[in-house]
């Protein structure tokens, strides 16, 4: 039986965890830019922790499709590729046209008696002068729209799958919501999510979910065509 062994509690553990979530907050809010090398050194000094700690916590982001480490190099930002986007859009539409139709039904139903006044609130918000004239404002009220969205849906797993794609498509969305006529279209194309959620129809909610994913990849794709270096 071992008895020399100390104990060891959950503060190097909890550490860990609060610096990866900061440096995925970094990663998240473009403060550490796609292809950008983690300095470790830089981060620990920054957050008051030792480099094994930063260390510790980049290696448990590896699977997040946030970061990329590469042997005797380092750990980069992730930077994704055409295909990759295309691919994460697809997944991302899957799962946001059958959280719209739960929800469109669940209203039908009386299920959500808030979520029509929230997402019109939203969507008041998201006309605002500010939020036309300043992208990342707007950005910030797009994710909450999605989000009022997918717990209205009611499905905690499709939830938890839905947020790690939506934190792996940071690194290139608000790129394609920096536009004012991509927000504009953006509006717009939300609005018909909101008409048909609150008539409780879910196959029109899909419908209208469906097409705002395939527009919001159609404008990224069309940014990037007309700007290779973005």
């Amino acid at each position: 039986m071992m008895t020399g062994a100390r104990s060891i509690g959950p503060r190097r553990a909890t550490l860990a965890v609060e610096v990866r979530g900061e440096i995925e907050r970094m990663i998240v809010d473009g403060e550490l830019s796609a292809g950008e090398k983690l300095n470790e050194l830089s981060l620990s000094t920054a957050m008051g922790v030792s480099r094994g700690t930063v260390r510790e916590a980049i290696r448990s982001l590896a699977d997040s499709g946030l970061i990329d480490l590469i042997a005797n190099r380092g750990a980069f930002v992730h930077e994704t590729t055409l295909d990759e986007v295309r691919n994460l859009y697809e997944l991302r539409g899957a799962i946001f046209a059958m959280a719209c139709a739960a929800a469109a039904r669940r209203v039908g139903e009386g299920a959500e008696p808030r979520l029509i006044a929230d997402l019109r609130h939203n969507l008041d918000q998201m006309r605002a002068p500010k939020a036309k004239a300043e992208p990342a404002h707007y950005y910030a009220l797009n994710i909450e729209f999605h989000d009022l969205l997918l717990q209205g849906a009611a499905n905690p797993k499709a939830k938890v799958i839905y947020d790690n794609l939506v934190k792996e498509m940071h690194l290139f969305r608000r790129k394609g919501l920096s536009i004012a006529s991509n927000i504009a279209r953006s509006i717009e194309e939300h609005e018909v999510i909101v008409r048909a959620v609150a008539a409780g129809d879910a196959e029109a909610a899909r419908h209208a979910a469906q097409e705002h994913i395939v527009g919001g990849l159609s404008r990224y794709t069309s940014m990037i065509e007309a700007d290779p270096a973005a």
